[in-house]
């Protein structure tokens, strides 16, 4: 086991601690789960996930894609 050190923003990090309480863990394994993934990986989320937004058009479509698939 090593020990890892990183300068972040007070508040960030805050924030994080009181996330992570909230879910009844310890800050630690939040960074070494982002790591893990990272190394899996071997690529970094920034930012939140695109919403997209599923009208009709697009569901139609879906459903075309989902008929070819369930057929073979």
């Amino acid at each position: 086991m090593t020990t890892l050190t990183i300068r972040i923003d007070e508040t960030l990090k805050g924030k994080a601690f009181k996330q992570a309480e909230k879910l009844g863990i310890p800050l630690t394994l939040i960074v070494k789960n982002a790591l893990r993934n990272f190394v899996a990986s071997g690529k970094v989320v920034i930012g939140e996930p695109e919403t997209i937004k599923v009208t009709p058009s697009i569901q139609k479509k879906m459903d075309k894609i989902g008929d070819l698939l369930s057929k073979k």
